[in-house]
């Protein structure tokens, strides 16, 4: 199972948004990899506690473990959706996503 971790900030868009967001990241990792299954779990930030510039930040973060390797147009293309997916919802702008990804080895049972 892949999985996907977003810092995000409470009270934002993203944060009234979640189950939104949920909902089209397993759809968008689904169309890349059919059959595989993705988990998502939500850090948000208490508004004070995170900056960017010195100023509190409207950024989120959102980090993907995929369990096999990528090449890097397939990992641009994925992390492009991502990116697109989150504006869509949120209204952001992609200066306010950050996006990662890391191969991980896939477990014995997979």
């Amino acid at each position: 199972m892949s999985t996907f971790t977003c810092v995000i900030q409470a009270e934002s868009a993203a944060h009234r948004h979640v189950s939104d967001l949920e909902q089209r990241l397993a759809a968008h990792h689904e169309n890349h990899y059919p059959g595989e299954t993705v988990s998502v779990s939500w850090r948000p930030i208490r508004p004070g506690y995170m900056y960017t510039e010195g100023r509190q930040s409207t950024s989120s973060v959102i980090s993907c473990s995929i369990r096999h390797s990528t090449t890097r147009a397939s990992r641009e293309a994925y992390m492009r959706g991502v990116c697109d997916l989150w504006t869509d919802i949120t209204g952001c702008t992609d200066h306010e996503i950050v996006v990662s990804i890391n191969e991980t080895e896939p477990d014995d049972e997979d």
